[in-house]
């Protein structure tokens, strides 16, 4: 049997995973330059099935490096976990979204692996503290 601190390791090592992924994308948007949003919106501006109002789009576009600088450092506080792993969810979900309106299909299925990383990170026990090993 896989012992309890084993599965608290195996989360919090899921949770860097996670915040890492985070952290480097919101970093990479931010030193584009705008290349990020201006790219992608212009792939939205294409002719697509569902055209998304162009301010929603620009918004969003907008936000998305603040989204995942901030929830990749509040992945990183174990006492935020329950809401932050939520967070995830909903921020992974919007992505596939935007990606399955761009008729990008690998892209989408891609996604899943996201919410499996996520999946795990919820399913398993956490450390009381991240530094810190609990003693069993």
């Amino acid at each position: 049997m896989v012992r309890q601190s084993r599965l608290k390791d195996a989360e919090r090592v899921t949770r860097l995973v996670m915040s890492v992924i985070l952290l480097t994308a919101g970093t990479s948007k931010f030193v584009s330059d705008g290349g990020f949003a201006d790219y992608y919106a212009g792939q939205f501006a294409g002719e697509l099935r569902i055209v998304l109002p162009a301010v929603l789009v620009t918004a969003y576009l907008a936000v998305i490096p603040f989204i995942e600088i901030g929830l990749g450092i509040a992945l990183l506080v174990t006492r935020l976990k329950p809401y932050t792993v939520y967070a995830w969810f909903g921020f992974m979900l919007s992505l596939l979204v935007g990606h399955y309106v761009l008729q990008e299909w690998s892209s989408v299925n891609q996604m899943l692996n996201y919410f499996f990383l996520g999946l795990l990170c919820l399913v398993l026990p956490n450390h009381e503290h991240w530094l810190s090993r609990d003693s069993e």
